[in-house]
């Protein structure tokens, strides 16, 4: 057999496989409501709320801008931490990252040595609901949130990359599972699809493993963003320069300008291949004539720096281009909402679990979001006034921090070195740090407060954290260096 067969086979059989083992699985005789919904939730990893061709034409995003035009659009849809474990943690429990005991990604270690190992154990994910609310339950690709031992039982169909909870699958591969899946969806109740892919997340390839190099075809025709020129950290926390400095971002302090614009360019490109998978997907849901009944949501874990305020990938910052996602919901046809159209008011991703519990019909108390159901149908709307992220660590690096942000300011919270203030109505490109600035003394000390008031409402231990070095050596507040 020659190569290019053995390729081929290698494409198909993953699909034959997952079709074989869905019609083992789909057999049972749980009662159930099929008249509900289906639920189909994908999520790409590290795009932020402009990486599509409608919000900027430098993406080439055809599935995408599709589903926008199709689908509920929150334009300033937020996460609960710039960091996949923490935010995926959220997502699939509802609950914020100090809540679930994944406050940094999986493998980090705290500033008191101790090391984040997955959720706390006796919390419960959303397949754990569902599966308990009479849907079978599917997970495919990424998990990031330690063991899956505890959770396995939460999803009858599971394909988890490993068992550790790694990424050893291929994109094309989890699309040929879902295809799999959706081929042969089950006949007798209604299904709750977690599809997790892994672009653009190796955006890290450029830089991250091998010293950054100008591309001339990835270069070609791509600008820099204003912030890049403009931004000199003078009066911004120290931690954001200190970050340039250690792997992988140190491998930019030198670049030119021709090799930050290929580091765009190579960024449109990953997020270029997952559009493509979330074509099959969207021409799989009507070839099966899946969408009368199934209720998709699109959004993403955190997003990428993607060169703005000279900075790459993600690290101790709150900036929009790293806290702010695409957020695409379709109801199903069978369910009356409001038209295709942007929803502009501010949401958290802890409020996508219950969004999907209510549409259910599964009610939990204790969780942190709050549906969006009445967004989407127009039913007593609510709208959010303030949502807050956090983040702890990077590797060994500590340097907590909270994030309020309503939609005209914004307070980032250090637990050492300088805070952050943006008035984003005046510089939506969050240049100018005002914390030190009189005029804003009264929005500052207001957001301080409205900070505090939830750290006490969901018991965040912010002020009892410990800080270190990027070396993982503890520092004490007021003694770090700063600009």
């Amino acid at each position: 057999m020659n190569k290019s067969s053995l390729v081929e086979l290698s494409r198909v059989i993953p699909g034959l496989l997952m079709a074989l083992i869905l019609l083992s699985g789909c057999s049972g005789d749980k009662e159930s409501n099929p008249s509900r919904p289906n639920i189909l939730f994908i999520l790409s990893d590290q795009q932020h709320y402009q990486a599509y061709g409608l919000q900027d034409s430098s993406f080439h995003t055809p599935s995408i801008d599709e589903l926008a035009h199709q689908s509920r659009s929150f334009s300033h849809a937020f996460v609960t931490a710039p960091q996949c474990s923490p935010s995926r943690a959220s997502i699939y429990t509802g609950l914020y990252p100090h809540r679930t005991g994944v406050t940094g990604n999986t493998g980090s270690i705290n500033a008191d040595g101790s090391r984040i190992t997955g959720l706390r154990k006796g919390i419960k994910t959303a397949g754990g609901y569902l599966k308990e609310a009479g849907y079978y339950t599917a997970y495919i690709g990424k998990w990031h949130l330690g063991p899956v031992n505890e959770h396995q039982a939460e999803y009858e169909l599971r394909a988890f990359d490993t068992v550790k909870g790694g990424d050893d699958t291929t994109d094309e591969e989890k699309t040929e599972k879902a295809l799999a899946f959706l081929m042969h969806p089950p006949k007798n109740q209604p299904f709750a699809l977690f599809l997790n892919y892994r672009e653009p997340h190796d955006i890290y390839d450029f830089g991250g493993k091998q010293p950054p190099q100008p591309s001339p075809e990835l270069e070609k025709g791509m600008a820099l963003p204003n912030s890049f020129y403009r931004e000199d950290f003078a009066t911004k926390p120290a931690a954001q320069t200190q970050y340039m400095e250690i792997n992988p971002a140190r491998r930019f302090l030198d670049a030119g300008e021709n090799t930050w614009k290929s580091y765009r360019g190579y960024y449109r490109q990953r997020v270029q291949h997952f559009d493509e998978q979330l074509g099959r997907i969207l021409q799989a849901l009507k070839k099966q004539h899946l969408e009368q009944n199934t209720l998709l949501m699109v959004t993403s874990d955190h997003g990428d720096m993607d060169a703005q305020h000279r900075l790459v990938f993600k690290g101790p910052f709150m900036y929009e281009q790293l806290v702010r996602v695409p957020l695409f919901i379709r109801l199903p046809k069978s369910i009356q909402g409001l038209p295709p159209g942007t929803d502009d008011g501010l949401t958290n991703n802890v409020d996508l679990l219950p969004t999907l519990l209510d549409l259910a019909g599964v009610k939990v108390q204790g969780l942190d979001g709050k549906s969006l159901m009445p967004r989407l149908t127009g039913k007593g709307v609510s709208r959010q006034e303030q949502v807050v992220s956090e983040y702890q660590n990077k590797q060994k690096w500590n340097h907590p921090l909270r994030m309020i942000r309503t939609p005209a300011y914004k307070f980032v919270d250090h637990l050492v070195g300088m805070d952050e203030l943006y008035d984003l109505k005046k510089d939506p490109e969050e240049l100018h740090n005002l914390v030190n600035t009189s005029a804003y003394t009264p929005i500052l000390k207001k957001l301080a407060r409205d900070l505090e008031q939830w750290r006490s409402r969901t018991m965040d231990p912010f002020h009892n954290l410990s800080a270190t070095d990027p070396e993982g050596r503890r520092i004490t507040p007021g003694t770090e260096p700063e600009l």
